[in-house]
């Protein structure tokens, strides 16, 4: 199914040497005594040692470093991310599928695993419909903090979402701040009439400092795919660093319009008796399916104060909300156009208190959130919904041996309250078995470079009643999920730095699709009936970094690659799940000139949500490479930068989903981009 261009093979070859060229500069000894301009910001993928402080809502024991990643402002730079989901493809484990119907796009971690997004202490309800819109170059840093590990972020039950049970970690997202007087304008145009402009301003003033991004980004979409999309929001983030208090504040408002690419038809259909239909099959799905508008708003306030120099207390308080219209119609327009309005909003409390000593660090803490959803979400449209979780937790971490070693504990109790019933959207009063989780781990310092991780951890879940149909509404007996971690952190050299992990996962009561299902008859998508299985789940995720080059002579060179093996014995979910993915960056800077070298590789695995049962269209099985080269200079005495990128430089139009045919990637894309900056 993989189809390649020949000109567009060519046209990336050429881009790609283009790079390789500007990456090769001829070096002289004159070179060792310039001293290097001052550029906008400094091009580099090398492992930073950015920390979390233990007094950080985000912060996590040393055992939970093999399942931590923080992804800096750097690299997003190198990355050149058309959206959010391009910097998760670069994180270990991480598969994210495109395009689908009512739900956009979906990021999946350890097979099948769940995430839950937050963004500056917004608890994010919708994540697959908003992220996409969130302005990239207003991102500080991506923290992915995989598995029980996150005990302290959020609950670890499925919560105002249709999408999953029991979630295997948080995606912690953070917007820049100003740390002097700032201002600039970014702006950039590539194929498919697809544009981007971006103004910022910012100052810090004192201990008060903010920054203000608009941005407008938007594509036309390639000729007759129907993959158009417009994105415009405003972005505030302040804040106040006192000794007194500290805290910050955030205000977004987004408005934007999706449209559905059309599914290239691959599987037939099959007749009533009992033959196969091919007569379909290669042609492009009738479905005309957007959403527009698509209007999201969030507030977030976080506060901390510092009682003594070994006692903080934090708090935050967020809303969010976002409201979307679907709209569908056919190709050609034969059929009337339906309007379904969709509004999910709520809003999440947080309070943490942490005593910080020489020895130990203890965390005790309680959260709260909403999620109402007057109009339901996809797959119970026209169904209310409302929610609430009422949550406890506990973090310990002691330090032994001058802290070459650490030991630590974690409790969390999470309570679900439903005020309608989920499925029937009835009024209702009712509380859900609590969920419990327990989590235990160590790491040691072996030698100066070696660390040796391990984790336990056990969670008792309930499942959620719509993996159900709601013909039956049989219950289903609690999940119960015993997970284990070991991992190696090693620094042996700076241009060489492995860290390994090996995960195991026995899960008791999974529930799993039996094969039979239903079609919800409001969005046309299938819910399984599902029964209680034991299932065992195991796999490796290695990660390596490093600069084999720094000098003022020949530049800077550094690389990251992750690479991730999964399998289960669910054999729904195994033919379903990319069992290899392989991702990496190489980043080379000499002086003012840089280029990036992103690829992404997802191993093949089978995957159809419609018809049930059809698992035999291959999917996956891509390798994409993406690349950007720029200069940094001055242009009325004011730093600018210009980049050229291309997307999908082997013009493979891959697949990554499949519901109403399958969703191809529409191949070689270029661009350039301009930041200029005003002060």
């Amino acid at each position: 199914m993989m189809k390649k261009n020949l000109a567009g093979e060519l046209a990336g070859s050429a881009i790609l040497l283009a790079l390789l060229l500007i990456a090769a500069p001829v070096a002289s000894a004159a070179d060792d005594e310039q001293k290097e301009p001052v550029a906008l910001e400094q091009i580099t993928v090398k492992e930073k040692a950015v920390v979390e402080p233990v007094t950080s809502p985000y912060w996590v024991p040393d055992s939970s470093k093999p399942q931590t990643l923080i992804i800096t402002r750097e690299e997003i730079e190198a990355i050149n991310p058309q959206t959010i989901w391009d910097i998760l493809e670069q994180v270990p484990g991480m598969d994210v599928y495109f395009q689908g119907r009512q739900h956009l796009n979906f990021g999946y971690v350890r097979g099948n695993g769940n995430f839950g997004i937050i963004l500056d202490g917004v608890y994010l309800l919708s994540p697959d419909r908003v992220i996409a819109t969130l302005p990239v170059n207003a991102i500080e840093s991506i923290t992915v903090v995989r598995d029980a590990t996150a005990l302290t972020l959020g609950p670890l039950t499925n919560f105002g979402s249709t999408t999953g049970n029991t979630n295997q970690g948080y995606i912690v997202i953070k917007t820049k701040r100003a740390s002097k007087l700032e201002g600039g304008l970014v702006t950039s145009y590539g194929s498919f009439h697809t544009e981007k402009e971006e103004v910022h301003q910012g100052a810090k003033i004192g201990d008060f400092d903010y920054r203000i991004t608009a941005s407008d980004d938007s594509s036309q979409g390639k000729t007759n795919w129907y993959n158009g999309y417009r994105n415009e929001s405003l972005l505030f983030h302040g804040g106040y660093e006192g000794a007194f208090l500290q805290g910050d504040v955030l205000y977004y408002t987004g408005r934007g319009m999706q449209e559905f690419e059309r599914g290239t038809i691959e599987v037939p259909t099959t007749n009533k008796n009992g033959t196969l239909n091919w007569s379909n099959v290669g042609n492009l799905d009738t479905s005309k399916w957007k959403l527009d508008p698509i209007i999201s708003n969030m507030v977030a306030v976080n506060l901390k104060k510092p009682w003594t120099d070994n006692q903080t207390t934090t708090f935050t308080y967020a809303y969010d909300s976002l409201l979307t219209s679907s709209m569908t119609t056919t190709f050609p327009a034969q059929t009337p156009i339906t309007v379904q309005d969709q509004d999910i909003h709520g809003q999440n409390l947080n309070l943490t208190h942490v005593i910080n000593t020489t020895f130990n660090t203890f965390k005790v803490g309680g959260q709260f959130l909403q999620s109402v959803s007057p109009t339901g979400l996809a797959p119970t449209v026209g169904t209310r919904t409302d929610e609430s979780v009422y949550s406890l937790f506990a973090l310990d971490q002691y330090r032994l041996f001058d802290g070459r070693m650490t030991v630590d504990g974690a409790l969390r109790m999470d309570e679900k309250h439903y005020n309608n019933d989920p499925v029937s959207g009835a009024p209702a009063h009712e509380w859900a078995k609590e969920v419990n989780t327990f989590a235990l781990g160590t790491s040691y310092k072996l030698t100066p470079m070696f660390t040796l991780t391990g984790r336990y951890a056990y969670v008792e879940n309930t499942t959620a009643s719509y993996y159900v149909a709601p013909t039956t509404r049989a219950a289903l007996p609690a999940e119960k999920d015993q997970r284990y971690e070991g991992g190696i952190l090693a620094n042996i050299h700076p241009f060489f730095n492995p860290a390994f992990t090996v995960f195991y996962y026995d899960v008791k009561n999974e529930a799993v699709t039996t094969g039979k299902y239903y079609i919800d008859p409001a969005t046309g998508q299938e819910i399984d009936y599902v029964t209680p299985l034991d299932v065992k789940t195991k796999g490796v995720e290695v990660k390596v970094t490093g600069q084999p080059l720094k000098s003022l002579a020949y530049g800077s060179l550094t690389y990251r690659f992750q690479y991730s093996y999964v399998t289960t014995d669910n054999h729904t979910d195994n033919v379903s799940i990319a069992h290899n993915i392989a991702s990496g960056l190489i980043s080379y800077r000499y002086k003012n000139a840089f280029a990036n070298i992103t690829a992404v590789y997802e191993g093949p695995h089978n995957l159809s949500t419609s018809p049930a049962g059809a698992l035999y269209y291959e999917m996956g099985n891509f390798l994409r490479v993406d690349a950007n080269t720029g200069y940094n200079f001055k242009f009325f005495n004011r730093d600018m930068r210009v980049t050229v990128y291309a997307r999908n430089l082997g013009d493979v139009h891959y697949a990554t989903r499949y519901v109403a045919g399958a969703y191809l990637d529409p191949g070689f894309s270029y661009g350039v981009r301009l930041a200029y900056s005003f002060f």
